[in-house]
């Protein structure tokens, strides 16, 4: 049986990575700085590989995390390491500009993923492979927090589709990485028992990308900890030495922080059920609330399910046109609306939740246009994207 790092080595790891951003791997050594992954994994000076963010002359290399092999006599001793970092406040603004390319591109699996995300994991890519190669190690353990947590489930994707490994997949506060085809096919490599996905309720971060990207593991809630902040979206949640790894050290596996998760109702008997009770007056919708805008999400997704061909058509002419993921969103949701009148009512209601969750006054809208629908999906996206940006900008 696979041994997996437990909840706070995992979470030490994640957040040690980030000290290789600007500093070298020798530079850490002399220090004697602690990379979280200490009695367990081995570093040299060349473990350390760099990466490039941004966009068109924004692009700037830094550090993105290290490899590390087993160390001997160790339960991992077989095994392999993959640490990639996250953005981190004003020092990698090209890292967070990398987000706002919301296109598709087809992933090292040759699945569709997020266009920022695979710029990103591209620069580093070769010398990933330089480090696979000739190994044939056991398992590989890919750990990354915010942007490093969608750059490590890249990693997973390129590893287990080339078939070089076992892989077990640790994120933190981590952004949606592919869309549904990717993240089922994913999560069927890599075993939902090895996709530990933790995040948490007040955090923006994983509040994005929307419909049509998909958490990791598919169908599954993933791993959410215990709320000290509220119930509105915070900054504080997205840090990883202050909120994650705090939290992490409470659980010494990842069956003790199962058991404290609460399972989910059938998603689309809940969703349903909310847009049914909004539609007649039960519930509020409270400007930023970090609840309604998981409702919204998850609303968004099951109404596009609903559609059927419709929204398979929307992803899939993404990737082979200049027009906009949200443009053909707009697109599947309107046409759905005019096809199935079911849908076109809870869209209807799923616009007035909108407008609760950005403080705008409701509009009655009597029919429900593409460029309407896709204004409301742009007036969305830029405002967790923004609540997102802010929160990273805030640990800086």
């Amino acid at each position: 049986m696979a041994i997996l790092l437990t909840p706070y080595q995992t979470a030490s790891i994640a957040s040690g990575v980030y000290k290789l951003q600007t500093t070298t791997m020798g530079q850490l050594l002399e220090t004697l700085e602690p990379l979280g992954c200490e009695g367990l994994f081995e570093v040299g000076e060349q473990s350390r590989f760099k990466g490039s963010s941004g966009a068109l002359r924004m692009k700037t290399e830094t550090g993105f995390g290290y490899f590390a092999a087993g160390k001997p006599n160790t339960p991992f001793a077989d095994d392999l390491l993959i640490a990639t970092r996250g953005t981190l406040g004003a020092k990698t603004g090209p890292d967070w500009f990398s987000n706002y390319n919301v296109g598709l591109q087809l992933g090292p699996g040759g699945l569709p993923v997020h266009a920022g995300f695979n710029e990103i994991w591209k620069t580093f890519r070769k010398q990933l492979q330089e480090f696979l190669q000739g190994r044939r190690p056991r398992r590989i353990h890919c750990v990354g927090h915010s942007l490093g947590g969608a750059l490590a489930t890249l990693n997973a994707d390129f590893i287990t589709a080339g078939h070089m490994a076992d892989v077990s997949l640790y994120t933190f506060g981590a952004p949606r990485v592919g869309d549904a085809v990717f993240t089922r096919s994913l999560t069927k490599r890599l075993g939902a028992g090895h996709i530990q996905r933790v995040f948490h309720p007040s955090d923006p971060v994983p509040m994005i990308p929307l419909f049509p990207f998909w958490h990791m593991p598919f169908g599954e809630p993933g791993l959410q900890i215990s709320s000290g902040l509220g119930g509105l979206l915070n900054a504080d949640a997205h840090s990883m030495e202050n909120s994650y790894r705090t939290c992490m050290a409470q659980f010494s596996n990842w069956g003790d922080l199962r058991s404290a998760v609460a399972r989910r109702a059938d998603e689309a008997a809940q969703v349903k059920s909310w847009l049914e009770g909004a539609a007649q007056g039960r519930g509020s919708f409270l400007m930023g609330s970090a609840s309604l805008l998981s409702m919204i999400g998850r609303a968004l997704g099951w109404l596009l399910k609903s559609t059927g061909k419709l929204m398979l058509n929307a992803v899939g002419a993404s990737l082979v046109s200049q027009v906009t993921v949200l443009d053909h969103l707009a697109w599947a949701l309107t046409t759905g609306a005019r096809v199935y009148k079911e849908v076109a009512d809870y869209l209807k209601t799923l616009i007035k939740a909108i407008w609760g969750y950005l403080g705008r006054k409701t509009v009655q809208v009597a029919d429900v246009t593409m460029a309407f629908m896709r204004w409301v999906l742009e007036l969305l996206f830029s405002s967790v994207r923004n609540l997102a940006s802010r929160a990273l900008s805030f640990l800086g």
